[in-house]
């Protein structure tokens, strides 16, 4: 009896891993500059890294996303920029933009071990 149910929560399991199919696509303009961007699952305080790529600006991708919270952290350094989380959706393909300039923008500048 015990095998049969542990046996049906792993077909269960694996049937759940196909609705993760979710997509986001950013275009990073960094003026040349590398830079690495970070997609996090949960929320600021409370999240672990799902996907962590470094680029000099262009596309980038994260793909076969489940539904849930994410955010992005962009930077190089122990503080990084933190954008708010957002709740993302199965069957669905999310795009965004990410501008890096020296100033003030619509980001939170956190430390990595506070996200």
């Amino acid at each position: 009896m015990i095998r049969t149910s542990l046996l049906v929560s792993t077909l269960l399991f694996s049937m759940s891993a196909f609705a993760c199919n979710t997509d986001y696509n950013i275009d990073v303009q960094t003026h040349g500059e590398g830079v690495t961007v970070e997609l996090r699952s949960g929320v600021h305080g409370s999240s672990t890294v799902v996907a962590s790529r470094k680029t000099r600006g262009g596309n980038v991708s994260f793909t076969g996303l489940c539904a849930g919270m994410y955010f992005l952290a962009i930077g190089n350094d122990e503080y990084v920029d933190a954008t708010q989380p957002s709740y993302f959706q199965d069957y669905m393909s999310y795009s965004g933009q990410i501008t890096i300039t020296y100033g003030s923008g619509n980001v939170d500048k956190r430390s990595r071990g506070s996200l």
